[in-house]
């Protein structure tokens, strides 16, 4: 990773994250006025574009809306994060897994604190979608590991990175794994019940969340044949 001085990480920040502690315009994090009008095309397309071409469109639309709003590149913004010391943590921020460049899907889990099993189980149900790693980036809402619960300024401080992430990734679909990281991405605590395993769109992208590899280990067979089935729908949705 190539190291920064100080004044020079400082610049990138301010220019990658000026638009969300932006105090004129605070909430509009990924195009959410886009919502309605991106889901009406993208639904009446559907009915004559097969879903893999349709995709691409949306994704070339997105690079070209996106290019206007954010400047920085995903090699600076993830020097920018390494170098992060917003919060006062024992441990440093990690960066994706994976596909860090141009994936076709965004999974997005509550931290790196991920367990070899449920790595596991995540890398069995994308085997068994047809999904390899270079279609994946695995990201977090927070970067730094800790064996705690998050306190609310440390997810606050961690958002912004995880915002200008996927609008420089520009994925195809953004899958979420748990309550935490869909009810950042939707703006407000949701009950996972109510949105998993169908898609929503939220601005420019189309979220699909589902459980936590955490539990579906935790909860049985059902969770865990839910989730797989979820992967499934992410896999139909950027291939079929």
């Amino acid at each position: 990773m190539e190291e920064f001085d100080e004044s020079e990480v400082e610049a990138i920040v301010n220019q990658a994250l000026k638009p969300y502690f932006d105090s004129d315009n605070p909430t509009i994090h990924l195009g959410l006025a886009e919502t309605d009008l991106l889901e009406s095309i993208h639904s009446r397309l559907s009915k004559k574009i097969i879903e893999s071409e349709l995709n691409e469109i949306f994704q070339d639309l997105r690079k070209d809306f996106l290019s206007r709003k954010i400047s920085t590149t995903i090699k600076d913004l993830h020097t920018v994060t390494k170098n992060c010391r917003r919060c006062q943590m024992d441990s440093s921020p990690e960066l994706p897994m994976w596909n860090s460049e141009n994936p076709d899907i965004v999974i997005v889990v509550d931290s790196p604190s991920l367990t070899q099993e449920a790595i596991s189980i995540m890398i069995s149900a994308f085997k068994s979608a047809n999904l390899s790693s270079d279609q994946l980036c695995l990201t977090y809402v927070n970067r730094c590991p800790v064996k705690r619960k998050y306190e609310p300024l440390e997810i606050t401080n961690c958002v912004p990175y995880l915002h200008s992430e996927i609008q420089l990734l520009n994925p195809k679909l953004i899958l979420t794994m748990g309550s935490l990281p869909a009810s950042v991405l939707f703006g407000s605590p949701i009950k996972l019940k109510d949105f998993r395993g169908s898609i929503t769109w939220l601005g420019y992208w189309p979220i699909l969340p589902t459980y936590s590899p955490f539990y579906a280990i935790k909860s049985g067979d059902m969770s865990r044949e839910s989730f797989n089935n979820d992967i499934l729908t992410a896999s139909n949705f950027i291939n079929t």
